[in-house]
């Protein structure tokens, strides 16, 4: 199985990045967490998360409460254990500034959520190249 970490707040997005991976050929095994400070804890491997697999694709949306996805994505390359865990920021903003920050934090993809379904769905062969 291929673990794949989903850091996003939306649960209608989360549903369309699953069903999206879901059409790919991966068996995937899931964990979603929607809250910026849960993430932190996540890379930290602290409480609940203290033996959590490492993930084989990281999929971070910018906008999180507590914590946004910039933050989230420092520490996981702060951290030895993630950071050479390929990434793909999935987020509703397309400024340039913002993708130039996520290219100094090694993410791999940078993909503006689309607002028509077949165009969402079709990123799951994105993030599927992105594992491989």
């Amino acid at each position: 199985k291929v673990n794949v970490l989903i850091a996003e707040d939306n649960p209608a997005d989360v549903e369309i990045l699953r069903m999206a991976l879901g059409e790919t050929d991966l068996d995937c095994e899931f964990t979603v967490i929607g809250d910026g400070a849960e993430v932190l804890a996540f890379f930290k491997r602290e409480g609940r998360y203290s033996a959590s697999p490492v993930p084989d694709l990281a999929i971070v949306d910018l906008n999180l409460p507590k914590y946004d996805g910039i933050e989230v994505l420092e520490a996981m390359r702060a951290s030895p254990a993630f950071e050479r865990v390929p990434v793909a920021v999935v987020s509703s903003s397309a400024w340039p500034r913002e993708q130039c920050r996520m290219q100094a934090l090694g993410v791999a993809r940078y993909i503006t959520k689309p607002s028509d379904l077949g165009k969402y769905l079709s990123i799951g062969v994105v993030l599927r190249d992105l594992i491989r």
